[in-house]
């Protein structure tokens, strides 16, 4: 008896051990841990190619991403190159003047006006016409690391802005010429020149804003006479007092403008001629030692489409403001108040000094002139602009 005790109270014991493993703590914990890994376990295998996918796109993208970067990094690079190439080859023009004043005595001084490039290692520079338009004055060219030559000669053009000077020298750095019907809206440009006088080898650069600009200059002073200059290229590049002269490069280093002009009183707004003005000339010195203008003798303003449309007596074209007497025009019988509406049958599209300048000097230039409501043909032997 004692012993049947004994067995039931130790199955009583082991009964009590198993329910009190079962709702323990510990054994509660245990399944929540088995629980939780079996959850983790089983989103890692439906979201590992999830994961694996984002991954590989995120390595996609970074190699895109890339390629960015390099493409800021060379335009850089492209303008350093060429600003480092070209430099050698940029000048100031200076004036040397002596005056006499009061507590200084006779001084002589030479000021830096503007600016301009060498195109031929012996000494041949390109600047503005305006920067050299005092005949009585003694003009220097200082190169970039500072050796001062005096000029010799000056070649003007001054329908065109455009001044050739020669100095004595050899073996000179040199830029070279590219080709300005060739350019578009948008395209980057840099300007190396001396603004105010003073930082010799200024950058800037910029985009070509506009093509065939037309832009009316006054030289200074208050006297000063205005001037209309035809199929001009617009650029934001900063040009100040100084920089005319100076040339306006290509991403390759090719000239393809002369800074000339900027406005006032408006921010990023300047003007450079366009280079193949001065290809011709330069291929007219090399030739004759001179430039050879075809002259007509007329003052003129163009009149475009739109204008005319608002007139019942005007047509487009080329309104001739004043005939010089003893000129082609005048032999020619060009009268004032006349419109110039074709040159050998074809309709006035560009500037028209540009196309005088597409003449050799006597040739015949055939006029489709609009007078009294009335269309007659006049023809002009154009003559050679004496200095």
């Amino acid at each position: 008896m004692m012993a049947e005790e004994v067995k039931k109270t130790k199955r009583k014991k082991t009964k009590g051990k198993k329910a009190c493993w079962l709702s323990s703590g510990a054994c509660k914990i245990s399944v929540a841990f088995l629980l939780i890994l079996v959850v983790l376990a089983t989103l890692a295998y439906f979201l590992y190619p999830l994961v694996t996918s984002f991954l590989e796109e995120r390595e996609t993208f970074s190699v895109i991403e890339q390629p960015v970067e390099v493409v800021v990094e060379s335009e850089e690079n492209i303008i350093i190159d060429v600003v480092e190439k070209s430099m050698d080859a940029v000048v100031s023009i200076a004036v040397s003047q002596v005056d006499f004043t009061p507590g200084e005595g006779i001084v002589d001084t030479v000021s830096n006006i503007g600016s301009g490039f060498i195109v031929d290692p012996s000494g041949v520079i390109i600047t503005n016409q305006h920067v050299v338009s005092q005949r009585d004055a003694d003009y220097k060219v200082i190169t970039n690391d500072g050796r001062e030559y005096e000029v010799l000669k000056i070649l003007q053009d001054d329908v065109n802005d455009i001044a050739l000077l020669k100095i004595e020298a050899e073996g000179l750095a040199t830029l070279s010429l590219g080709d300005s019907e060739n350019l578009r809206s948008g395209q980057l440009v840099i300007a190396i020149g001396t603004p105010l006088g003073e930082y010799a080898g200024s950058v800037t650069t910029g985009v070509v804003s506009g093509l065939n600009r037309s832009v009316t200059a006054r030289s200074q002073g208050f006297w000063g006479v205005a001037k209309t200059y035809e199929d001009v290229i617009q650029t934001d590049a900063a040009v100040n007092p100084g920089n005319s002269g100076g040339p306006l490069l290509n991403s390759s280093g090719e000239v393809i403008g002369v800074s000339f002009a900027t406005t006032a009183g408006a921010d990023n707004i300047s003007f450079a001629l366009p280079v193949n003005f001065v290809s011709r000339r330069l291929d007219e010195y090399r030739r004759y030692g001179k430039f050879l203008k075809p002259y007509l003798g007329i003052e003129y303003q163009m009149i475009t489409e739109n204008q005319a449309r608002v007139y019942d007596d005007v047509v487009p074209g080329v309104l001739v403001r004043r005939v010089v007497p003893n000129t082609p025009a005048q032999d020619a019988g060009l009268q004032r108040l006349d419109i110039i509406t074709e040159v050998d049958n074809e309709p006035i599209r560009e500037a028209f000094a540009n196309i005088i300048q597409d003449y050799e000097v006597g040739e015949e230039m055939r006029l489709t002139v609009w007078r009294d409501g009335k269309e007659i043909e006049l023809v002009a032997i154009l003559e050679e602009l004496e200095e």
